[in-house]
């Protein structure tokens, strides 16, 4: 598995195949039947936000077993950098997506010598810092994001979804989302969050 991430060639597995699973697991984290194409059932162990955020883990680490080496320097760059050029590579899904799969498209195109990758959960912070985005405490003591006023005119939106006959609201960003978060990226990302 190492010479997976290290570029070698003795057990680097065929790319098509890692690309075919990662497009499956990409599918079911987005809540689709890589199968037919449809909505998974809302009562699916799919819709737990634990089992999404362990999908885009999994399509991290796929990312980086197809694209080979990721670092050459010893240090992890601290700072979020991104050129013009790399911005204009980003592509994003058709359909409404979560902030985790937004920043997997960004960290698609980034020079990791030279920049940090990003996280759905620390741009999800500067959004709240922005007010586009609110927090709720939950009775048990956990905490949700929830839309606020401004949400809307953002392009955020919620779907509700239901895992184990509990509902919840997934945070969605539709076409005018997507293109508020690409425009504004740099700028989110220099709020202290």
């Amino acid at each position: 598995m190492q010479a997976i991430f290290k570029g070698g060639d003795t057990m680097n597995p065929d790319k098509e195949k890692l690309a075919r699973a990662k497009e499956i697991l990409r599918k079911m984290a987005n809540g689709i039947n890589p199968i037919n194409d449809e909505q998974i059932g809302g009562d699916s162990f799919l819709h737990d936000p634990r089992m999404v955020r362990c999908l885009y883990f999994v399509l991290e680490i796929l990312d980086c077993a197809i694209e080979g080496p990721i670092r050459t320097g010893v240090k992890k760059p601290s700072a979020f950098v991104i050129t013009i050029e790399e911005k204009k590579r980003i592509e994003l899904p058709q359909e409404r997506i979560g902030v985790n799969e937004f920043a997997k498209c960004v960290n698609k195109v980034l020079d990791l010598n030279r920049s940090k990758t990003l996280s759905g959960m620390e741009i999800n912070k500067k959004l709240k810092k922005m007010g586009i985005l609110g927090e709720e405490a939950l009775p048990d003591g956990k905490k949700r994001t929830v839309l606020t006023a401004r949400s809307y005119d953002h392009g955020v939106e919620t779907e509700k979804r239901n895992y184990n006959g509990n509902e919840y609201e997934m945070v969605l960003f539709n076409e005018k989302g997507k293109k508020f978060l690409l425009d504004n990226l740099e700028t989110i990302m220099e709020i202290d969050a």
